[in-house]
């Protein structure tokens, strides 16, 4: 739902419609919710995405841990958070067939426009499906008016056949998800001041023979390899996060804190391009 205080009016759903909120798919998706809708909003953060290449926005630590999990996923292909559902007419229906009042602006009268936190496009046996995901701590589904919100998100979806579920933090992996968020920024080469992107990839290749010939541990190794090459320190950690995001180096996410740097023995697997 719109969050918030400010008044619900007319003018302001057809503001949203025109700017093209809750429309679109991958880099020209627009969230129908932004952060910057708000003063405060406590917890809400941004995020620059993989999949869609543009500025994710988060109004929990939950939403946002869980959207690292969809980035590291191989079967999703677009991530669209903040999604409206803007049938209202399907949606005061079902409110009425569930008894219940659909909730509009106290002063306006206006419906408001109820969102779901992730809506996902997901490639499964080679067919683009939709998934829609919901984020709520474990603590407020007792809560009535949480359990009619969802019903109703629940039956919107499956007049639409779309696979809708609510997830809690007992089902996001911490440390996979901290993992991910560690290594998240490091996933595109950008050219820095003392190298150009094809040396970076060049070093990549060198750091990737390193570690495959060494029993130190990680950060010893990327520190050696800076000093070496004589350039930035954190140059080559930079490219271990980032052989990490692209999946060339592969390691157990869900059970070794990378961010330790811990034994190049923790190392699964280094894949050579």
């Amino acid at each position: 739902m719109a969050r918030g205080r400010q008044e619900w009016t007319q003018a302001k759903f057809e503001r949203y419609i025109k700017e093209g909120r809750g429309q679109g798919s991958g880099e020209k998706y627009k969230p129908w919710i932004t952060v910057s809708d708000f003063s405060s909003m406590g917890r809400s953060a941004r995020s620059p995405g993989w999949k869609t290449n543009r500025v994710h926005h988060f109004l929990s630590d939950h939403e946002r841990r869980l959207f690292y999990l969809f980035e590291w996923s191989d079967i999703v292909v677009d991530i669209r958070e903040q999604f409206p559902l803007l049938n209202l007419d399907l949606c005061t229906s079902i409110a009425s067939d569930m008894g219940v009042k659909y909730p509009t602006d106290p002063v306006s009268g206006i419906p408001y426009v109820l969102t779901t936190d992730f809506m996902l496009t997901a490639n499964k046996s080679g067919k683009s499906v939709q998934i829609a995901r919901t984020v709520k701590p474990s603590s407020d589904l007792e809560k009535k008016s949480v359990a009619e919100k969802f019903e109703l998100e629940r039956r919107y979806y499956a007049d639409q056949n779309i696979d809708w579920g609510i997830v809690t933090e007992k089902e996001i992996p911490r440390l996979l998800a901290l993992n991910i968020e560690w290594i998240h920024s490091s996933y595109s080469l950008e050219a820095t001041t003392e190298m150009a992107v094809e040396e970076l990839r060049g070093l990549s290749s060198i750091l990737k023979s390193r570690l495959q010939k060494s029993s130190a541990t990680i950060n010893k190794v990327t520190t050696a390899l800076d000093r070496e090459m004589n350039i930035e320190s954190g140059t080559s950690l930079m490219l271990f996060k980032h052989l990490i995001a692209t999946k060339e180096i592969l390691m157990d996410m869900e059970s070794t804190k990378i961010s330790s740097c811990p034994s190049v023995q923790t190392i699964q697997k280094i894949i050579i391009k």
